[in-house]
């Protein structure tokens, strides 16, 4: 209702309609009559048509747009951890418009339960035994591989339901963990920048996206700006 009202009179003012009074005290109803009054011949006041408008269509509802998919959408086929393991560290799946760099995708849990994937590992199985080997007082008992004839075996690992997202970002010097709109900088990243855990400024703080442990986007970049001017001023870091 709002938006045809809002288009049925900035429509008439296009069309040389001068207002009256302010727009809020106007209705749906007075636009209405006053889109379709025959014009009098006389000086107009704020109830007559404008020229050229002798019929106005009032303005439809506008159709719903489907919005465009968000670039940190997986691909449908994309499950949480399948590419665990399988790929190497760094590597870069896709680069979206906004220049990211995605090394993992960000795969929300679902609304409702779903049936997780599941990766099927096949290996050898030659049998276990046991060994037992005794140094001074201490006996230690451990298990090895065995020497029966090997038989292939399969080891099931059920996938988890959501993975959060990790890219590269062209503006930043560290990775970016990201989850249902909260996002990070890689801890290990930072803590190589600065040399060590213990070397991060104190204004840096840590925050959990998700399961993950990050740096808080923002103080980081406080911190690093707060030493960058002060290496200007002093000469030295604080």
């Amino acid at each position: 209702m709002a938006n045809r009202k809002l288009e049925l009179y900035r429509a008439l003012k296009d069309l040389g309609w001068v207002p009256a009074q302010a727009y809020a005290k106007y209705t749906l109803a007075d636009l209405e009559g006053i889109a379709h009054t025959p014009r009098p011949e006389g000086p107009g006041d704020d109830s007559r048509p404008p020229e050229g408008l002798p019929d106005l269509e009032l303005p439809e509802d506008p159709k719903p747009v489907s919005a465009p998919p968000r670039a940190q959408e997986p691909p449908p086929e994309e499950l949480p951890g399948m590419r665990l393991n399988t790929q190497a560290e760094d590597e870069v799946l896709r680069v979206d418009e906004q220049g990211r760099q995605w090394i993992q995708e960000e795969v929300r849990k679902p609304a409702y339960p779903k049936p997780r994937g599941r990766r099927v590992l096949t290996y050898m199985d030659t049998g276990v035994k046991q060994e037992t080997v005794q140094n001074g007082e201490y006996v230690e008992t451990f298990e090895v591989a065995g020497d029966r004839a090997s038989r292939p075996s399969e080891v099931k690992i059920t996938l988890p339901s959501y993975q959060v997202g990790i890219y590269k970002d062209p503006r930043f010097p560290f990775k970016v963990h990201c989850y249902n709109g909260m996002e990070g900088f890689d801890l290990h990243d930072v803590h190589e920048f600065y040399g060590g855990s213990e070397l991060v400024p104190y204004a840096a703080r840590r925050v959990y996206i998700e399961n993950d442990l990050c740096y808080d986007i923002r103080s980081v970049i406080q911190a690093i700006n707060a030493e960058y001017r002060q290496i200007q001023l002093t000469g030295r870091p604080v």
